[in-house]
């Protein structure tokens, strides 16, 4: 008979080990909803939080650095096709598609501004065909 009471008390210790070890998780569980509800990120998240700002910060110097130099071509561009610096083009100057915009919407720009097929072909160096090409083709994507 003493060897059954030894059991059972051996089973209620195993057992009030598992009763402490499932409290001590809810517990933890419940620690960690209450930091998530209270907004507190975890450390994990942290750090993460400020890999991802700085990779942020890092797009948006690089942003600003490419908005400086469009805005440098803009410049440029509006300094060609001002009315009194119409000039021809030298056979010494770099075709115009080397200023870092695409002819696409070099040509587009030049026909919102109101310039005819033939003037845009003459100013960019570029056929006639092509020009008209590159308009239908404006005309298509805007549809």
């Amino acid at each position: 008979m003493e060897y059954w009471v030894f059991m059972q008390m051996i089973l209620e210790l195993g057992l009030l080990v598992v009763v402490v070890v499932s409290l001590l998780r809810i517990r933890s569980w419940y620690k960690n909803i209450m930091a998530l509800q209270a907004g507190q990120p975890s450390r994990e998240e942290a750090l993460k939080m400020a890999e991802l700002a700085q990779n942020l910060e890092e797009r948006r110097q690089h942003l600003e650095e490419l908005l400086a130099q469009l805005d440098q071509k803009a410049a440029a561009i509006q300094k060609l096709s001002r009315p009194g610096s119409r000039s021809k083009i030298s056979a010494d100057s770099p075709p115009p598609w080397e200023n870092g915009l695409s002819l696409r919407s070099q040509v587009e720009n030049l026909h919102h501004q109101g310039c005819s097929t033939e003037e845009i072909a003459r100013r960019l160096q570029m056929n006639l065909a092509e020009v008209k090409m590159a308009l239908d083709l404006s005309r298509v994507r805007s549809r």
